[in-house]
């Protein structure tokens, strides 16, 4: 990937972002953690084209991409377990590092 294509990603996510926080406003509030996971798997995908691989980092896409944040089941206690063991899987690799 070159600057070009980093810089396009940079402020496609920033625009994403930005949209997001104003749509935040009059958004029932568990929009705010799922546009957050979506960021998380942008971020990695942008490091992923920009040549950085971490595996602790492609498990984490792997799971986001795998959990249906377009259509939440109807409880927010699932997603909010989901993302309590992502924080889990997380934190155990800040420990060991």
């Amino acid at each position: 990937m070159n600057s070009d294509q980093v810089e396009s990603g940079l402020i496609s996510l920033i625009c994403f972002l930005a949209v997001s926080a104003r749509g935040l406003v009059d958004e029932p509030k568990i929009y705010g953690p799922m546009r957050l996971m979506e960021v998380t798997q942008r971020l990695i995908a942008l490091g992923e084209d920009c040549g950085i691989h971490h595996e602790l980092l492609a498990e984490v896409a792997q799971r986001i991409e795998a959990y249906p944040l377009d259509a939440l089941p109807e409880g927010e206690e699932e997603f909010i377990k989901f993302i309590d063991d992502l924080v889990a899987l997380l934190a155990t690799w800040v420990r060991q590092s």
